[in-house]
């Protein structure tokens, strides 16, 4: 266990972080921790540090830079020393920052930050900093290499309009495909359809990511041949256009990958369920399930408290059903109220309270097994209400969903002879209930 000083030493550190890069401490605060006679360099070449206001225009020009880009960090600690009879030490972080660019995708950038300590009259003084700078950077206020970004943002946007127009005409057409089907009452061809239709991509989507991973080995054999040449500006300027190339082959293969991931969708969706069925204890199903929705969305990208109630009728027993597929709709079902419970919270004002509440109840209706999920989210608007479960149809933006959950859902339920029915309410009081309806 650390003792006192080193206690002190660490704590004085992260909050010369906290200073640094979240502007959680006021100047006033600030200059407690930091030597008059502070020396060392900032996160470009030209910010020398030669006094306390030198430190505090760089910490204050980085917080500017934060704010007004919305850059994200984290850091980790690299090296700790203590040198000169434990009243001098060294501390160094790693730290990673994210700078949003315009189609939604984080470039990444790191940075190692650097302080020297000298322990004098009960506590530690910064007397040196140094932060590094990501390569590209050149300019004595451009500490995180802003303008450099914004130019890459605007290169981006336009191969992103020449790299998507074929895309937007292939969707456009399974779009239409796909109101044709739904008004003309042809759902039954629609698995034959899909499958079909994934089975004629999937050739072609793997030629393109396979080929993909290939262009990126032998990119980077090219950069062994290259790494034998004298250095040149001609040989600079070939490398730079080798790592775009490069990092637009890893963004091809990532976008096939997600497309060959809707594929597989599609082939399940027009598998359907065929499996055999068996009498399983429905109440132990639902928690089992509700369970492990819930630990996969803390363990995902959307993190959030999320309090379960379950009201179950304890006399349901045991009800015959496809495990395997029911399952599947337990799943999507809850996923689908964690998205629009995580919806609701970024909405929330800071001044409104509001606890995220999903509700499982089972109980009995004449000759039926009823099963609701109820969350607490934004509920769903009377224009959106009866396009739902209909194949495609998503509220997400981007990438984020494919559109096909509810509807794969409402198939599994029909296929055990039941039926899928929603309610919900905009108003004050917002909600969505899913009714799953199940013959006894």
């Amino acid at each position: 266990m650390m003792d006192t000083k080193e206690n002190i030493l660490h704590q004085t550190h992260k909050r010369i972080f906290e200073i640094i890069f979240t502007g959680k401490l006021s100047e006033k605060e600030a200059v407690k921790f930091i030597d008059d006679k502070i020396s060392g360099f900032g996160t470009t070449w030209d910010e020398k540090i030669l006094s306390k206001e030198d430190y505090l225009w760089i910490l204050g020009n980085t917080l500017s830079q934060l704010e007004n880009y919305r850059l994200e960090w984290n850091s980790e600690p690299f090296s700790y020393r203590m040198l000169a009879n434990d009243t001098v030490a060294v501390l160094c972080d790693d730290v990673k920052f994210f700078s949003p660019t315009a189609n939604g995708e984080k470039i990444e950038m790191y940075m190692r930050y650097t302080g020297v300590y000298e322990y004098s009259g009960g506590k530690w003084l910064l007397v040196h900093f140094h932060g590094s700078k990501p390569e590209f950077v050149d300019s004595e206020i451009d500490t995180f290499g802003i303008e450099h970004l914004k130019k890459k943002n605007e290169e981006l946007k336009e191969e992103v309009k020449k790299r998507t127009s074929q895309l937007e005409e292939s969707l456009n057409r399974l779009r239409a495909t796909q109101e044709q089907l739904i008004h003309s009452e042809k759902m039954a061809s629609l698995g034959e359809l899909t499958a079909g239709i994934a089975h004629e991509i999937k050739n072609p989507l793997n030629f393109v990511n396979n080929f993909s991973d290939l262009n990126v080995e032998l990119i980077d054999e090219t950069f062994e041949e290259l790494n034998k040449i004298e250095s040149s500006a001609a040989l600079s300027e070939a490398r730079e256009i080798l790592e775009d190339v490069k990092s637009n082959l890893e963004k091809i293969k990532q976008h096939g990958t997600r497309a060959d991931s809707i594929v597989k969708s599609m082939l399940q969706h027009s598998r359907g369920g065929n499996g055999k069925a068996e009498k399983v204890d429905f109440n132990g199903l639902i928690k089992e399930y509700v369970n492990l929705a819930f630990h996969g969305m803390r363990a995902g990208k959307k993190p959030m408290n999320v309090s379960i109630d379950y009201e179950l009728d304890e006399e349901i027993g045991k009800v015959s059903i496809i495990h395997e597929d029911f399952s599947r709709v337990i799943l999507n079902l809850c996923n689908n109220s964690f998205d629009a419970m995580h919806d609701k919270l970024k909405m929330s004002k800071p001044e409104f309270e509001y606890a995220p509440k999903l509700s499982i109840r089972t109980y009995r209706e004449d000759d039926n097994i009823i099963l609701e999920i109820e969350d607490n989210g934004p509920g769903i608007s009377d224009e959106y209400k009866s396009k739902i479960l209909q194949p495609f149809f998503t509220t997400k933006k981007g990438t984020e969903g494919t559109g096909l959950g509810l509807s794969i859902t409402n198939d599994i339920i029909k296929a055990h002879g039941g039926e899928l029915q929603m309610e919900s309410n905009t108003d004050k009081n917002t909600y969505t209930r899913f009714i799953v309806k199940l013959k006894k």
